[in-house]
């Protein structure tokens, strides 16, 4: 586990970024070999705009067992939301000897054959890497711009998180292989390590993404980021943007869950909560294995079946936002 110590969420050093970069990184790493869960006709749509050798130059940055690339590829700090062709215009001003040097400050002076090649011809890579990006962003270019509401939506979410105090529930949702508790947030990753936060922004990027799809940054010093799957994007994939309504509570956690958290108002079975919820027994198992994730409802095995009840603090944030 990748652990960020973040000591309580405070909500003056927390911002959301709309950075469109981080969503092309993390759709195109997906189309190429590091499936996330994006849709197979968007990983397709993705690939078809990529030529060959252009690929090639993304392959490094999906092998397996590996969650670090040098930092002169990384996203421009999403504070900024730079635009797409600013990136691809940075990456073809990097140095050759700027490249060089990142490989060997992140993987030493013996790196894995595929960034090995990288140092060999970073000029030749960098190219490649900057027309694989602008190919890409031609089929992904139109999906950001039909998520617009939805991102903004997002924002929405998270500024009402923050006023109302419970930045908790958002940055435990983020993403099914991370959990926040405690302070913590910790994150499963091949290659773990330990951050402090100290007086750095926390920057959350909603990403269009796959939902497994994970892109962060512990290391800069002037701000932390972490791109997360923005919460309705599957509906967006289907060419259907979900309609949110004005209720708080189902802006902070989405119309389906916060019904099944609303009908808990005694403990259910999961038969009963999917009779209540008109939702099928696998949907309201995976609604329920997320907000038990999040500490808001708990599950109890009572011979053959399971009682899913709210926590104390399901209890206490039905009551602030209803």
């Amino acid at each position: 586990m990748t652990e960020l110590h973040i000591s309580g969420p405070d909500a003056s050093r927390v911002r959301v970024a709309l950075d469109p970069y981080i969503s092309l990184l993390a759709l195109t790493t997906d189309a190429l070999g590091r499936r996330r869960g994006a849709p197979e006709r968007w990983r397709h749509r993705i690939r078809a705009t990529i030529s060959p050798p252009n690929a090639a130059a993304i392959r490094p940055m999906v092998a397996p067992g590996r969650s670090v690339v040098p930092e002169s590829v990384t996203p421009i700090n999403p504070v900024a939301e730079a635009p797409v062709t600013d990136l691809i215009e940075r990456l073809r001003d990097i140095s050759a000897d700027e490249l060089r040097s990142d490989v060997e400050g992140v993987f030493g002076g013996r790196p894995p054959a595929d960034w090995g090649s990288v140092a060999k011809r970073p000029r030749y890579w960098l190219y490649h890497h900057a027309e694989a990006t602008r190919e890409a962003w031609s089929a992904v270019r139109p999906l950001w711009q039909q998520a617009r509401p939805l991102l903004h939506r997002e924002v929405e979410r998270v500024g009402t998180a923050a006023v109302r105090g419970r930045l908790d529930v958002v940055l435990g949702g983020l993403h099914p292989r991370s959990r926040y508790e405690d302070g913590v947030l910790k994150i499963s990753d091949p290659e773990p390590t330990r951050f402090e936060l100290g007086g750095r922004p926390l920057v959350l990027v909603p990403m269009l993404s796959g939902g497994d799809a994970l892109i962060c940054n512990f290391d800069r010093p002037d701000a932390v980021w972490i791109g997360y799957p923005m919460p309705g994007v599957e509906r967006l994939f289907r060419g259907e943007p979900e309609s949110v309504g004005d209720d708080a509570l189902e802006l902070l956690l989405g119309p389906v869950r916060a019904q099944v958290l609303g009908v808990l108002a005694r403990p259910q079975t999961m038969g009963e909560l999917a009779a209540l919820t008109e939702l099928a027994p696998s949907a309201v198992t995976y609604h329920c294995e997320r907000l038990a994730a999040i500490g808001l409802v708990q599950r109890e095995r009572r011979g053959r079946q399971v009682h899913v009840s709210r926590t104390p603090r399901g209890e206490s944030l039905i009551e602030m936002f209803r």
